[in-house]
């Protein structure tokens, strides 16, 4: 916490005679979006009124979420070095894996105006929260806000890592190396996909699939733990999209600080497969050549 406190004291102006210490400013943030609790009987808990609970939560979580680009790192070279050998560790030999995609989906209050758009197939409103984590489940890219019902496919081309990853993907990925997702994206030589399933594969497109999942699961661990320690995530209601998405943020940003000051541990550990929706999946009509190549390559390299 005390790592906290500093990261949010270099960024906060306070006036000298402020009547709240910024600690217990922080504390009482950290706990709003470790439970949900209403704001009147968590204020209750720090002396707040509700009026002050509300203006010093939107006041911290603002000052979190502006810390994203110290927190969320895209991973240098050796760092994607470093991930990928522990990548194929696991995999069983699966090469130049950086980092895992996928979206996920936090629950929100009926938006006013076009609530159309954020009424996912779940039959919930939702904005997604488009997550790239590396083999710690620590992000290294988020991108949220995006309306519920948005195909993750779209959501990656609208994002700003897909567009720069589109435009110059050598400069953030080395040749040999790329993400991984599953059958929703489109595949490339920087984010591979599995083969589809149309009950014709052959021996060593199956055992590519296989090893793909078993390590493509870690950014659900990773949307599994922020969801298991921020459980105000799985029901935002809050009125205003943007604040929801400053909300994910910061969460996203205290959940890499935890890991990268107490590493990880088993209390959240748990997949978010219920907060995963059915893709509705197109058939591969326009295969990116580079990209099968490359798939192709690994697949008939992979040990069985």
């Amino acid at each position: 916490m005390q790592v906290l406190f500093e990261v949010i004291g270099r960024r906060i102006n306070q006036p000298a005679n402020i009547k709240i210490p910024l600690e217990k400013k922080v504390l009482f943030t950290v706990w709003m979006l470790s439970k949900p609790e209403t704001f009147l009987a968590a204020g209750d808990r720090y002396n707040f009124s509700q009026s002050t609970a509300h203006r010093t939560f939107y006041e911290i979580v603002d000052v979190i979420a502006a810390a994203v680009d110290d927190h969320i790192k895209w991973s240098t070279p050796l760092q994607q070095q470093k991930s990928s050998e522990v990548f194929k560790a696991r995999s069983g030999g699966f090469n130049g894996i950086i980092g895992a995609i996928d979206g996920c989906h936090i629950q929100i209050k009926k938006p006013a105006g076009n609530d159309h758009d954020y009424y996912n197939r779940k039959q919930v409103h939702s904005v997604i929260l488009q997550g790239i984590c590396n083999e710690n489940c620590k992000f290294i890219n988020i991108s949220t806000g995006y309306p519920g019902r948005m195909h993750d496919a779209r959501v990656f081309g609208l994002s700003p890592i897909g567009q720069e990853l589109q435009d110059n993907n050598q400069r953030m990925i080395a040749p040999e190396h790329h993400l991984i997702g599953d059958a929703a994206y489109r595949l490339t030589p920087y984010l591979l996909t599995p083969y589809r399933d149309t009950g014709h594969l052959t021996e060593r497109q199956s055992n590519y699939n296989k090893k793909l999942s078993s390590v493509r699961s870690v950014i659900e661990r990773s949307f599994g733990r922020l969801k298991g320690k921020f459980r105000r995530l799985k029901l935002l209601e809050l009125t205003n999209l943007q604040f929801v998405s400053q909300t994910i943020m910061a969460s996203c940003v205290l959940h890499n600080l935890i890991i990268e000051n107490e590493g990880l541990s088993d209390e959240e550990e748990h997949s978010d497969d219920e907060d995963n929706l059915p893709q509705q999946y197109e058939v591969e009509r326009h295969v990116n050549e580079r990209g099968n190549n490359k798939r192709n390559q690994i697949a008939a390299t992979l040990p069985l």
